[in-house]
């Protein structure tokens, strides 16, 4: 084996101990045998070993590493929700392990296992089984495992899981969505985007059909429409069936389930003629810089993204201190109004 390249576990493997025990050796605990003291001081000597803070940290259970697994990098909203949580971390003197599941099952149940096995402080799940409604048995029996001996904070709505929970307070922002479209004169929507079997997409959809029956314009079923994914062609792909449609027959506005399918349904609309914001608004969710680059540029609704990471770390200290800490934490999202939506002209 290289030289830099041991680990904690190499040492228990050759030495025939746990990992647990290698850490009191090197932590100098009195809970050790000599002779296994000695067979793991001789292999520490042997390969020159240094600890690292993991290492160290496992026989206090306080290693100073969030554990993140997210559903795709790729998508501007969780990077963003990364980047801020790690800007934050880094200042509190802690370091972040970033596991992306690439939409994969199979992938992200790896991750879980690897997070598992990597005693890290607290683990963040932001997207993927999580979401699901419900959950299914393999993730619910892999999660509440891990839960045992790791605090988890979920970035989902209730499901059967006991742990902590960080959630985007949607509610206001588009409740001015909402607000700002109807002043517009705007009173036939679409909602376009994901699945009601994945809690986010559920919330959101529920919400804005509460809002529109509150004001007295029930949301037609057919202008609730489905993709697979959540991604820029699942939006192209409904839009170009969706605009086949006399511009007449269209709803005067329509909010993408988040910035990149409505991204999609703009290229579609354009594509099909169709003048945005002149015939037809568009609005969605998340609020990247996406929104503010796109032609023409996006009225979004998205969370404060600054304040993210702080509401992570307050939330890792608050486990780190007591394990059974449970608690709802909210951040902030409002809404910003750009060049998508303009006056409804039908």
């Amino acid at each position: 084996m290289k030289r830099d390249s041991i680990t904690i576990y190499d040492l228990a493997r050759e030495a025939g101990v746990s990992p647990a025990t290698v850490s009191r050796v090197l932590n100098n605990s009195a809970r050790v045998k000599k002779e296994k003291r000695d067979r793991v001081m001789e292999l520490v000597e042997k390969y020159k070993f240094v600890p690292s803070a993991v290492a160290q940290g496992l026989s206090n259970k306080n290693t100073k590493t969030i554990g993140v697994l997210l559903s795709d990098v790729r998508n501007p909203f969780y990077s963003t929700l990364y980047v801020g949580l790690e800007t934050v971390a880094i200042g509190c003197g802690y370091n972040t392990v970033l596991c992306n599941a690439l939409n994969d099952p199979d992938i992200e149940y790896q991750h879980l296992e690897m997070l598992e096995s990597k005693n890290v402080d607290v683990i963040l799940l932001l997207g993927g089984g999580a979401d699901d409604m419900p959950p299914s048995v393999e993730y619910r029996q892999l999660v509440q495992r891990i839960i045992q001996k790791t605090p988890v904070i979920f970035a989902s709505e209730p499901n059967s899981f006991d742990a902590c929970r960080l959630l985007m307070n949607d509610r206001p922002g588009t409740e001015a969505l909402l607000a700002y479209l109807f002043g517009l004169g705007h009173k036939k929507f679409a909602l376009v985007g994901g699945l009601p079997t994945i809690s986010p997409t559920f919330v959101k959809r529920q919400m804005i059909s509460e809002i529109l029956e509150r004001n007295h314009l029930p949301q037609e079923e057919n202008w609730i429409i489905d993709t697979q994914q959540y991604e820029v062609d699942d939006g192209y792909q409904a839009g170009k069936k969706l605009f086949k449609r006399p511009l007449k027959e269209l709803p005067t506005a329509i909010i993408g389930i988040n910035e990149m399918v409505t991204l999609g349904l703009m290229r579609a609309a354009e594509e099909a003629g169709l003048r945005v914001p002149e015939d037809i608004s568009f609005a969605g969710f998340d609020n990247t810089f996406l929104s503010k680059v796109c032609m023409p540029s996006l009225t979004c609704v998205g969370c404060m993204y600054d304040v993210y990471g702080e509401k992570v770390m307050d939330l890792v200290k608050k486990l780190i201190r007591d394990p059974n800490h449970r608690e709802v934490a909210m951040i902030p999202c409002g809404l910003t109004v750009r060049r998508s939506c303009g006056q409804a002209s039908r």
